[in-house]
């Protein structure tokens, strides 16, 4: 601008400062003499516009100057560091349209300029915003400048817009991801639904959120199975609005994709899908979801009907107290076992009813679930039951102790005189609780009478009765009791220490009963020391009892030989398919000899009662020195570990596998020889379909089982080698790597292999021996030791002091 012309302008912006300038002839003149001087003029108009209080005139004259060309001195105002320009500029540029308001967007990154002020123009020129534009910004801005352009872009966006975001998802920006998602949301079409869906699966949560609160908007059936994966969300924000959105949907088929979300490992993730079938499930619904975990694993049964127990609302307990009528057998299984969990009062008439169902299982969780509730009204009927279901006597007489009703006693009392050894126990053990002083004198004498003549576990149980009642109310038996010893016997073994020489000829030389079969039936616990059993078998004496029988030392008067015969338990022999199994695993077990390794004989039969023969091994087992000692000298412990190897090792070589491996099935004699015990026998129960027998046996011990044997998957002598691990960590740490109160938490544990390291419990256990405990104890087979010698040859390293470092 030359002088003259700058002189000229300043005088004419001069003359428009004053008031109602426009309105004057000086004002009117003053504006044509700017508008003649041209783009020269428009600096000193921007800086005239933060001197005055009217700048409505300056306004209209630059305004009439805009454009492209002369846009850069607009946009340098808008950096000045007076307000009344900066506004002045963005009202002129937002009244334009005299300029192509997207080369604004480049401007954003000038540290001066005005971001308010550009968002502000470029808002009210929205409609010829080219959004391709905006879009590629987005990754580039900082995230101050962000949330203008998304203001921006929620005005700009449009159907046709659609293909163009989607593209951009793949944002490295996660609140960019986030705001597009949103976008997306506002479109109710094909391609938006399915871009959300993908979102679904975005690494960063509020992506996932995001994309969720849009499909609740949508409201589309169809995307129910992928809303049913974030209900395993690790976010739990993210879970609760899946549940939320599923909720909303209210789709018919969702239950249909809760069955996965049931079967996870997650309490939680399980706990959210009974939550959404709390709102929109019916009797069918559940009806369908139970249907559809017919075929799954037991444990993943469990799981479910531990979690729809848990948090069922009143829709999924009504349908499961309809269930628990129905004709299939499985449904009303699955609905007793919900109502263990449940414990609900108002299932107490249902569970009644089916104290008479067809099934075992259901009318003895029937039981488990009324003991749960405390319903004392129960009582009644379940002494009938004990009454008429005999085989159910352990169930029920377990209830009946813990609701504590004194209506006990009497069937209590009846109970001494069954069969059942472990029906015996129980009935006593119940009795030391709920005997009261008027009944204290009649438990006592049974309770004696049993003492004096069970030489064995339940004359233990006795003689702790008759001491408890004793100590609470007195002696008030007439009968003479017999000293015994206190024996705690929590795991006996097939066999034991033998007697002193003493007792044994004690028994001896006493009269010999001769024990008539002719029935078919014979009693374990009638064969006291010194019968005769088909005038061929001598009673020496009880060695031991377990779940599977009690076993007997006996001399065969034909051979002259010494042996035991383990007399399978009534409940056992009982079940034909069982015994069929018994014989088949039988010939495979007889193929096993090797000198860590009892001997099995063979299956004798007396009547309707069985027995098998095996070798008597005089000795203790593993169990007793673990209760004893608990941490295992380090030597010692790894020399009884390659003992049990190399039988084992025989085994695998001949392709068995024992199943149940555990410190009570590992003999030792005092010259430390070692000796496996109880081969075929778990093999034989574990052929059926589940998990537990019909007799009611758990099929392997739960602190010792494999993950495998847990989940109902082949096995193999790798299941061993994990058991061994179980053990080899018991040893040399003091305790068990998975404990718990109830056996299905143990078994969980097993399944999910988070076992705490050894040398966190025991830090002296050398690096290199806790190596080769946690790989025997792998959860995946594959990556345990794959064969007993290698193992073996493992520890001997560890024996021979290499690498305990």
């Amino acid at each position: 601008m030359s002088l003259l012309s700058g002189f000229q302008a300043n005088r004419a912006i001069a003359a428009l400062l004053t008031e109602n300038a426009a309105a004057t002839p000086e004002g009117k003149r003053a504006a044509v003499k700017l508008k003649q001087i041209g783009e020269p003029a428009i600096p000193k108009l921007i800086e005239a516009l933060g001197n005055t209080e009217h700048p409505a005139v300056i306004e209209q004259l630059l305004l009439g100057f805009v454009r492209n060309t002369t846009l850069s001195y607009y946009l340098t105002a808008l950096a000045s560091a007076d307000d009344n320009i900066v506004a002045g500029v963005k009202r002129i540029l937002c009244r334009s349209g005299d300029f192509e308001p997207n080369q604004l967007f480049e401007h954003f990154d000038h540290p001066d300029i005005s971001k308010s002020a550009l968002s502000e123009i470029l808002m009210a020129h929205s409609t010829r915003v080219k959004p391709n534009i905006l879009l590629g910004m987005l990754d580039h801005v900082s995230s101050k400048i962000r949330p203008i352009l998304y203001r921006l872009l929620d005005m700009v966006a449009d159907e046709a817009l659609l293909p163009d975001i989607i593209h951009r998802l793949n944002s490295k920006q996660p609140m960019v991801r986030t705001h597009l998602v949103q976008v997306l949301a506002r479109f109710d079409s094909p391609h938006s639904l399915n871009a959300l869906i993908g979102a679904l699966d975005d690494p960063n949560k509020a992506v996932r959120q995001s994309a969720l609160q849009g499909l609740a908007k949508m409201q589309a059936p169809q995307t129910v199975e992928a809303i049913c994966r974030l209900l395993g969300d690790p976010d739990l924000t993210v879970q609760a609005t899946a549940i939320e959105t599923l909720i909303k949907i209210r789709a018919p088929n969702t239950v249909k994709y809760l069955i996965d979300v049931l079967q996870d490992e997650s309490e939680y993730v399980r706990r959210a899908a009974v939550e959404v079938l709390n709102e929109i499930g019916d009797q069918n619904a559940v009806k369908d979801l139970l249907n559809a975990l017919r075929d799954v694993d037991w444990w993943v049964k469990v799981r479910a009907a531990d979690a729809l127990g848990a948090i069922g609302g009143p829709k999924v307990f009504d349908a499961i107290l309809a269930l628990i009528r129905d004709e299939d057998e499985f449904l009303r299984r699955t609905a007793v076992e919900i109502l263990n969990t449940s414990k609900d009062p108002r299932a107490f008439d249902r569970l009644i009813e089916a104290l008479r169902d067809d099934d075992w299982w259901v009318r003895e969780r029937a039981v488990d679930a009324l003991a749960g509730i405390g319903d004392e009204r129960a009582v009644p009927h379940l002494i009938t039951m004990l009454e008429e279901n005999p085989e159910a006597g352990q169930v029920v007489i377990r209830a009946l102790h813990s609701l504590g009703d004194k209506r006990a006693i009497n069937p209590l009392l009846k109970q001494l005189e069954h069969a059942d050894n472990t029906v015996r126990k129980e009935a006593l053990r119940a009795l030391q609780t709920l005997t009261d002083e008027p009944n204290a004198g009649r438990v006592q004498e049974a309770a004696t009478e049993l003492m004096n003549v069970s030489q064995d576990e339940v004359g233990n149980v006795a003689s702790e009765t008759v001491k408890t009642l004793v100590t609470r109310y007195g002696d008030r038996s007439t009968r003479i009791m017999n000293s015994r010893d206190e024996i705690t016997l929590e795991d006996e073994p097939t066999q034991m220490t033998s007697l002193s020489d003493s007792q044994n000829t004690h028994a001896l030389e006493s009269s010999p009963n001769v024990i008539d079969s002719s029935d078919g039936i014979i009693n374990p616990a009638k064969l006291v020391p010194n019968s005769i059993l088909t005038d061929r078998y001598h009673v020496v004496r009880k060695i031991g009892e377990g779940a599977f029988g009690t076993a007997i030392l006996v001399d065969d008067l034909m051979v002259n030989d010494q042996f035991v015969l383990k007399f399978l338990n009534p409940h056992v022999a009982s079940d034909e398919n069982m015994i069929q199994r018994f014989l088949h695993e039988l010939r495979y077990a007889r193929k096993i000899t090797h000198e860590n390794v009892i001997r099995i004989y063979d299956l004798v039969t007396f009547g309707q009662t069985y027995a098998i023969s095996m070798e008597y091994f005089p000795s203790h087992s593993l169990a007793d020195e673990l209760r004893k000692d608990g941490l295992m000298n380090r030597q010692r412990g790894l020399h009884i570990l390659g003992e049990i190897c190399r039988g084992m090792a025989r085994a695998q070589e001949v392709s068995v596998v024992h199943r149940d491996l555990k410190p009570a099935n590992i003999l030792i004699n005092d010259e430390d020889i070692v000796k496996i015990v109880d081969f075929g026998l778990a093999a034989a129960a574990s052929k059926s379909d589940s998990r537990l027998t019909k007799s009611g046996i758990l099929v392997g011990t739960p602190t010792y089982m494999a993950p495998e044997q847990v989940r109902g998957r082949t096995i193999d002598s790798r299941t061993d080698i994990y058991t061994l691990g179980i053990i080899m960590y018991e040893l040399f740490s003091g305790q068990a790597p998975y404990t718990g109160e109830e056996s299905m938490a143990i078994l969980f544990k097993h399944v999910e292999g988070k076992a705490k390291p050894p040398r966190e419990i025991n830090p002296e256990i050398p690096k290199s021996l806790e190596t080769i405990i946690t790989k025997a104890m792998a959860v995946d087979p594959e990556q345990r030791f794959q064969t007993f010698d290698e193992l073996r040859t493992a520890l001997e390293t560890v024996a021979s002091g290499i690498g305990q470092t």
